[in-house]
């Protein structure tokens, strides 16, 4: 094909605008410590903006998506205190459970946002979540992780520390 009929762009091209980080459906329940991370990403990325004045514009759009995503967050962010039982397991709450293979773990469930299973901290919608829900010391839950179905026993529940402080 000649060249003759290859339109050249004048000047710089702006870059592809990013798409937006997806925002997990409604409700976002969150802990304390959930709801504190939210507000230092929030003003950390306030901050890095006002800062960025003559930084690369793809940086910029990158810290304004972000601080997009965050104040969504907080938005429609929902406090949400562990039970206040001390033998069912819900929101917020810690559970040492017994784990083929892995020994006893111990386990919070937090918010979408605040989830990272490497530390323990499993979001509220995972299936290990979502077995453990409503259940307490002895007993059992079955649940599927990676195709293999696993029997996790409950060994103990903390909802009395697990609300309390930044956790």
């Amino acid at each position: 094909m000649s060249r003759a009929f290859v339109r050249e762009p004048d000047g710089d091209v702006p870059p592809e605008p990013l798409p937006e980080i997806p925002i997990p459906p409604p409700p976002n329940p969150v802990t304390r410590r959930g709801l504190a991370l939210i507000e230092q990403a929030i003003t950390s990325l306030e901050s890095q903006l006002s800062g960025a004045t003559g930084a690369d514009p793809a940086e910029f759009d990158r810290l304004r998506r972000e601080l997009r995503y965050w104040t969504a967050r907080q938005a429609n962010a929902q406090l949400t205190p562990p039970p206040e039982t001390v033998d069912a397991i819900g929101f917020g709450s810690r559970v040492t459970v017994s784990w083929p293979s892995r020994g006893n773990l111990e386990l919070q469930i937090v918010g979408d946002d605040e989830a990272d299973p490497s530390a323990g901290r499993i979001g509220w919608r995972a299936p290990v979540a979502a077995a453990l829900f409503g259940n307490g010391p002895g007993d059992e839950v079955e649940v599927s992780v990676g195709g293999r179905k696993l029997r996790l026993a409950i060994l103990a529940i903390d909802n009395q520390t697990a609300g309390k402080g930044p956790d």
